[in-house]
């Protein structure tokens, strides 16, 4: 049971929050539990709606990786709600189970090494953000230039934030 009351969208009054409930029912065809809690903070929610979106949408970095990257993250810091959500937002990206189980341990999955640097990567910085080695970071770059690793960077890197918000949160799992 999540630890703050979640804000009902026949509870909202304060137009940022509509427009971003507006926002997620017109991506996700209903109002998710987080956003239902960033609701008690307006200016938030009407900011990091449109900074998520701009993070996880493809640019550089194809769809799939960053979803294997949100996997990755959200596996290693246990956030039950976004490892549930986000099985389901890849099999609906059209991963097959097999590939989304591999996320557990991605040494050993039938991926591209680009692939497996990167979710290195990501690892490192969930891990020990400020001891990332060097053979990890040099790996990297051998598949990435520099505005790639940002993006790998700035994926890694939120959902870390989202991953404890909602687990120190205790927000409820839904279906997607």
């Amino acid at each position: 049971m999540a630890r703050v009351k979640y804000i009902e969208e026949d509870q909202v009054n304060d137009p940022k929050v509509k427009e971003a409930y507006e926002r997620m029912i017109k991506k996700r065809g209903k109002v998710t539990n987080i956003y239902k809690a960033f609701a008690h903070k307006p200016s938030i929610l009407a900011t990091i709606g449109p900074f998520v979106a701009a993070v996880q949408q493809p640019d550089e970095l194809d769809a799939k990786l960053k979803e294997r990257i949100i996997l990755r993250v959200s596996n290693i810091n246990r956030s039950r709600y976004c490892c549930h959500a986000h099985r389901q937002i890849s099999a609906k990206m059209g991963l097959t189970e097999e590939e989304i189980s591999e996320m557990d341990n991605p040494d050993l999955a039938n991926i591209p090494e680009s692939e497996k640097a990167a979710l290195k990567y990501a690892e490192a910085l969930t891990v020990n953000p400020g001891n990332i080695s060097d053979k990890v970071f040099d790996d990297l770059k051998k598949y990435y230039i520099e505005s790639q690793i940002v993006e790998i960077t700035a994926i890694a890197a939120l959902y870390n934030m989202i991953n404890r918000f909602n687990e120190a949160l205790k927000l409820d799992p839904e279906e997607y």
